[in-house]
């Protein structure tokens, strides 16, 4: 997989944080961001998709209903 290089900025601390984290892990920073990122967007997909299937659980039948309706 390609990659692509962006640059952020952070206080000293948070930095200091994100390089201890990395090594302690044995991992690179930018390895570590990328995982951060990864696992939060993860989450959220699943949060989302876990809402969408009550939306279908509770829902289902009338969207049936509403697709299946004459004159669509």
């Amino acid at each position: 997989m390609a990659k692509t290089q962006i640059n952020i900025r952070m206080d000293d601390e948070t930095a200091e944080m994100a390089r201890q984290a990395a090594a302690t892990r044995r991992i690179a920073v930018n390895e570590y961001v990328e995982q951060l990122i990864r696992n939060d967007n993860e989450k959220l997909r699943a949060v989302f998709m876990a809402a969408a299937q009550e939306v279908l659980d509770h829902y289902g039948d009338l969207i049936d209903e509403i697709e299946g309706a004459p004159g669509e």
